[in-house]
């Protein structure tokens, strides 16, 4: 009795519920008319693996993977359906799926190995972390039109595998573009890099729970395609992404390994903001005209706190002597006890004493005890706020001279390394923020490309040939990206948690 290929092609993860085996043998006897009817479905396991002993299993999870060991056994018997004619290699049978479910309990469940999408929707795992998923189901958002009459174009929507559970995954317009081209379609496997994970629930939630409220976020920039054979589920390397399939539109770059074919020299910019609120940037400058900005802005800083240290000072000692005054009039006889208290007018008088016009009448007209206390009184005044001086200083400088926003940044022209499938046709103008205090992940000691620059400059010194793994890299200049005609240009630019990572030459 051969097999219904055309049955298997049906059986989809949602599809593969409602298919049952009858017969606990590898080859099906054949059918008599009145021979009762046997079924053996996902119910029917969940009462094997109960009796075997397997009491963590739950019907939830007997029907997730029934239907995945379904669909992955429908594909490889349709991919080799020879096999299924010896008793010894079928996979079409019942004993195969109790096999494979007895396994999956015992990795899971018993052992407490969790696949990847589990550990993702616990956010036990990063969702950014290198994946290889397949592509189970595609949904399709409604179409539809507009207030002003425009056409809404269906959006895509992935579902998922890492081949125990599945999740759903919203996708930007290059990857879109791909499902409408066919290019991604279900049973395709892709690997991606930088996902985001995106849920309505404050709290995380177990996977099967968290099919309608989770979904993982992907770019089309940190997404390939892969192999048929490639293993699912976490990827031990990076996901390195090439100049050729990168997208203006296509959102973040996990990877990017390049060779640096051209260097410009660091410079910089400055962001001042107004009275308003509002900012302008000066620049760019170069490393000479920026230390010549800086030695000025730093002169008048120093002229700012010298004044301010002035100003100061004048003030305390205006005190100083009003201690002096009050403490001759309040006399030798003025001696509190620990248990004796100010008056309460003493704030008020020291209030008074704000104002240099007023203070003679404050001295002359309260009494020798009133005197006493107050000396005590602007003492302890004085010494708090000369312990804050600094801080009150640095306080009055960020508005008399605020200081600099300055960023540095410098641009290379890279190519792609990794040209074994197709050539570095493209160039990418890679904008490197804050150069300055960029630092490698690894350091190379026995290349050039060491941390610590030249001429003073900082930062890592680049020089052409040099090869390098950065992360996190973002597109700009969106309008004037290239296509991917040899001499063509592209633009990118790093973020604030890129890493680099110098590559030895093999």
């Amino acid at each position: 009795m051969g097999i219904n290929i055309a049955m298997l092609d049906q059986i989809t993860p949602d599809t593969a519920l409602y298919y049952s085996f009858h017969t606990t043998d590898s080859t099906p006897p054949p059918s008599t008319p009145s021979a009762p009817l046997t079924v053996l479905g996902p119910a029917e396991a969940l009462q094997e693996l109960l009796s075997r002993g397997c009491t963590l299993a739950t019907k939830p999870w007997v029907d997730n993977h029934w239907c995945l060991i379904l669909w992955k056994l429908a594909g490889m018997v349709g991919l080799d359906p020879e096999k299924e004619t010896n008793p010894d290699e079928t996979r079409w049978c019942w004993a195969e799926i109790m096999r494979q479910l007895l396994y999956r309990y015992e990795r899971e469940l018993n052992s407490g190995n969790r696949p990847p999408l589990r550990k993702i929707a616990t956010q036990d795992a990063p969702a950014a972390f290198p994946l290889v998923l397949c592509v189970s189901n595609i949904f399709w958002s409604p179409a539809g039109v507009t207030d002003d009459g425009l056409p809404i174009v269906p959006h895509p929507e992935l579902e998922v595998t890492d081949g125990w559970y599945r999740l759903r995954a919203q996708v930007d317009l290059p990857m879109a573009r791909a499902v409408r081209r066919g290019v991604i379609r279900v049973g395709r496997k892709i690997g991606v890099a930088g996902a985001r994970l995106s849920t309505e629930k404050k709290d995380p939630s177990e996977v099967l729970e968290a099919y309608n409220s989770t979904r993982l976020v992907f770019s089309g920039n940190s997404s390939h395609l892969m192999p048929w054979h490639s293993t699912l589920g976490f990827m031990r390397g990076p996901c390195i992404s090439t100049l050729h399939s990168l997208t203006a539109d296509g959102g973040v770059v996990a990877a990017l390994d390049f060779v640096i074919t051209k260097v410009y020299p660091i410079a910089f910019l400055e962001f001042i903001e107004d009275e308003d609120g509002n900012k302008r940037r000066e620049g760019p400058r170069n490393e000479v005209e920026e230390n010549k900005v800086n030695e000025q802005w730093k002169r008048r800083y120093e002229m700012e706190a010298s004044k301010l240290r002035v100003e100061f000072d004048k003030r305390y000692s205006r005190y100083d002597g009003y201690i002096d005054r009050l403490e001759r009039k309040a006399g030798a006889k003025f001696r509190p006890g620990e248990e004796d208290s100010p008056p309460d007018n003493i704030d008020a008088l020291y209030d008074e004493l704000e104002y240099p016009d007023s203070a003679g009448n404050v001295t002359a007209r309260i009494s020798p005890t009133e005197a006493g206390w107050l000396a005590l009184h602007i003492r302890k005044q004085v010494e708090n706020a000369r312990e804050l001086i600094g801080e009150e200083i640095e306080k009055e400088l960020r508005t008399v001279c605020p200081p600099r926003s300055v960023r540095s940044f410098r641009v290379l022209i890279v190519q792609d390394a990794r040209t074994l499938r197709r050539p570095a046709n493209r160039t990418a103008q890679l904008t490197i923020w804050d150069a300055l205090g960029l630092v490698l992940d690894e350091e190379d000691s026995g290349g050039s490309g060491g941390s610590g620059g030249g001429s003073g400059s900082g930062g890592v010194k680049f020089d052409i040939g040099q090869r390098f793994m950065a992360t996190n890299l973002v597109p700009q200049q969106m309008s004037a990206w290239m296509g991917r005609e040899p001499g063509s240009e592209v633009f990118l630019t790093t973020r604030r948690d890129t890493r680099w990572t110098r590559i030895k030459a093999s």
